[in-house]
């Protein structure tokens, strides 16, 4: 699918890392920007980065958390124009062993990490079907969707759901003949506020933009940013296949979520 200029793109956790790179490569394409972020103050430095570009941005201080917030989100959205590309990218991490994070830790993430995409579908889908133009979501999910680390169990129970939640939307999507596809990014370390700090490995939010484009582009459901860990996954399936023993713990003091 080609992403077209004038139409609309959305992006939620738009005032910073990935979504921020997302919000920048599409105003390249000459696209129309929304960007949702509870961050006020970040939101409004990023859309100023953006409208650098010369698109035009409009921006919404936003829960997706909250479903009522991110209906008002497509409103506004649907408003400012034909919406074509809808980025479910916001997210959090919290840090402990998954007994001992609160009820209230993982209520958080899993609101913000998987029901906030669950929102964004509910939101955007219909309006979509009802405009029958081509669309694509574009939901960033994770390394942790395929594998799984320890010291992190809500981000990774969270991640883990976009998988299949994605691949079924696209089942449901197709079933109904409709023109919007799906792709689900599952990045590795990206240099972002979430990762903390940079590693010979890390890749720039731009290229990770990069990467999840030439994924819509190519209709891709499943696009990863770093394929040399793509022998981590098949290991980890092949333990699911075979006698369910995983080898190699990986080091819960490290800082990467991806």
């Amino acid at each position: 699918m080609r992403l077209e200029r004038e139409r609309v793109a959305v992006v939620t956790g738009g005032a910073s890392g990935i979504g921020l790179g997302l919000a920048e490569a599409a105003a390249r394409q000459g696209m129309r920007l929304l960007l949702v972020d509870l961050d006020e103050e970040g939101l409004e430095q990023a859309a100023a980065r953006v409208r650098e570009t010369g698109s035009r941005v409009e921006t919404v201080v936003a829960d997706v958390s909250d479903a009522g917030a991110v209906e008002r989100v497509a409103d506004r959205a649907f408003a400012a124009g034909s919406v074509q590309l809808v980025c479910s990218n916001a997210g959090v991490v919290v840090h402990g062993n998954a007994w001992q994070i609160s009820a209230a830790d993982w209520e958080r993430v899993l609101g913000v990490d998987l029901m906030g995409t669950v929102h964004v579908i509910r939101a955007f889908v219909p309006g979509l079907l009802q405009a029958h133009r081509p669309a694509r979501l574009l939901v960033t999910g994770s390394m942790q969707s395929v594998t799984a680390r320890a010291g992190i169990s809500p981000y990774v129970a969270a991640k883990h759901g976009l998988l299949g939640l994605c691949e079924s939307l696209h089942h449901d999507l197709a079933a109904v003949h409709a023109p919007i596809g799906v792709t689900l990014m599952m990045p590795g370390l990206v240099g972002t506020a979430m990762s903390a700090e940079m590693r010979p490995e890390s890749i720039s939010p731009a290229e990770a933009a990069k990467i999840a484009f030439a994924a819509i582009e190519g209709d891709r459901l499943f696009a990863f940013t770093h394929r040399d860990r793509i022998p981590e996954v098949e290991r980890r399936f092949a333990a699911i296949l075979g006698d369910g023993v995983l080898p190699g713990a990986v080091d819960p003091a490290s800082p990467t979520y991806s």
